[in-house]
């Protein structure tokens, strides 16, 4: 894992989370920049499975099911949590980005550790 990459993958999580938690705080439903914001989420962690394919020689005692398997669930979990969030109208649905965010940060920082 490059680690630019990874810091740039904790940033935008943390402030999505903050971000969602805040409208969900305001009782607001997710509108289309928290939606966008979810789906950048997903373009970086996409960009983490292509140079984690990349650099995947570089990885030495590295267990690929594992690995993959933490990337693979954070690649599933956040277009099911931007779809909830746009179904839901209420405040639960930023609640959910802001779960799944939370999530993908503590994903990362595991894949972080399996990498190593």
């Amino acid at each position: 894992m490059l680690t630019a990459l990874t810091y740039l993958l904790f940033a935008y999580s943390a402030v999505l989370t903050v971000w969602a938690l805040v409208l969900t705080i305001r009782n607001t439903a997710a509108g289309e920049g928290l939606l966008g914001a979810t789906g950048g989420l997903l373009v970086l962690l996409i960009v983490q499975l292509v140079v984690s394919i990349a650099l995947w020689g570089r990885a030495d005692g590295t267990d690929p099911l594992l690995f993959f398997g933490y990337l693979f669930t954070a690649l599933l979990l956040v277009p099911l949590a931007g779809f909830w969030a746009f179904a839901e109208l209420s405040r639960w649905g930023p609640a959910v980005v802001a779960a799944a965010a939370v999530t993908v940060f503590v994903m990362i920082e595991r894949m972080d550790q399996i990498w190593l």
